[in-house]
């Protein structure tokens, strides 16, 4: 007499595949490649955006686009009377200190109000057609990354008089821009999602760039705190302006600290600001 076992009732054992799971590392990997090849695909609609821009910014003024030069060049030259005059702030090529920080810094200041209203502004757009919604923080990235470069050249020419020379260490300056334009994003595609769901971030953001602004060593050198230039290390603008007065006012090589230190901030403000950004992007056009 055969004895049948608990397996043999229940029949034969059935093997379910295991589940599958989802690598976050992957996921990500994979939501880059494919926002990398729409920004390829949508290419032609970025420059033309950017080109677009610059033609219809002073469209019909007289100058033209030499407002955008004239603008860093007026303020500059009112920052350089005051401080260096009225404050007797004597120090060497003080004009040219002054502009390595300040035409940076313009940069930042005009970027982040820009990029915070860019989904809102093309709100219709966005409902009209299928585009990217990347290419809106990105189209105001470059069109000043490119008002930044010709502010740069126009303004070292005008300074070469005072004393500003050519040095091999200028040689860095496109990659001290790509890193700045790299922080620059990062904050822009933050501000853009945040302004998007709280539109009093716009607002705020102007009293917040003031305040930046005058934490940052652009009017004074770092040097006149002493041993209390260790406060500037929680800002994080600090190194990249570092590199700008190295490479412009200093004529000297930055070193693997400050260059290393702005590489990852700014490569930290990018990752963050983009997945802030994709987190949200499918609810941005519920909030316009």
């Amino acid at each position: 007499m055969s004895v049948l076992t608990s397996n043999d009732a229940a029949g034969p054992c059935e093997v379910f595949p295991a589940p599958v799971r989802s690598s976050f590392f992957r996921d990500a990997r994979e939501t880059i490649v494919h926002d990398v090849r729409e920004l390829v695909q949508f290419w032609p609609v970025v420059s033309n955006m950017v080109s677009q821009e610059l033609r219809v910014k002073y469209h019909r003024s007289v100058l033209g686009f030499l407002w955008t030069l004239l603008n860093p060049i007026l303020m500059m030259t009112t920052m350089a009377v005051v401080f260096s005059q009225i404050f007797r702030m004597e120090i060497k090529g003080y004009a040219i200190l002054l502009f390595s920080g300040l035409v940076p810094f313009t940069f930042i200041s005009t970027t982040l109000p820009e990029c915070s209203l860019c989904i809102v502004a093309n709100e219709s757009l966005i409902r009209r057609i299928y585009l990217p919604k990347l290419i809106f923080p990105l189209v105001r990235v470059l069109h000043n990354v490119i008002i930044l470069t010709f502010s740069l050249v126009a303004l070292f020419l005008l300074l070469y008089p005072l004393g500003a020379r050519f040095s091999l260490p200028m040689l860095l300056l496109p990659i001290v821009m790509a890193l700045w334009a790299a922080f620059g994003l990062g904050l822009g595609l933050l501000v853009a999602t945040m302004n998007t769901f709280f539109r009093d971030c716009s607002h705020l953001m102007t009293v917040f760039l003031q305040i930046w602004y005058f934490m940052t060593p652009i009017l004074y050198p770092a040097s006149m705190f002493g041993e209390r230039q260790w406060v500037f290390r929680f800002n994080p603008a600090y190194p990249f302006i570092r590199l700008f007065q190295m490479t412009i006012h200093e004529g000297a090589w930055p070193d693997l600290m400050t260059l290393g230190t702005s590489a990852a901030i700014a490569a930290a403000a990018l990752g963050l600001g983009y997945a802030v950004f994709k987190a949200h992007e499918d609810k941005l056009v519920f909030r316009l």
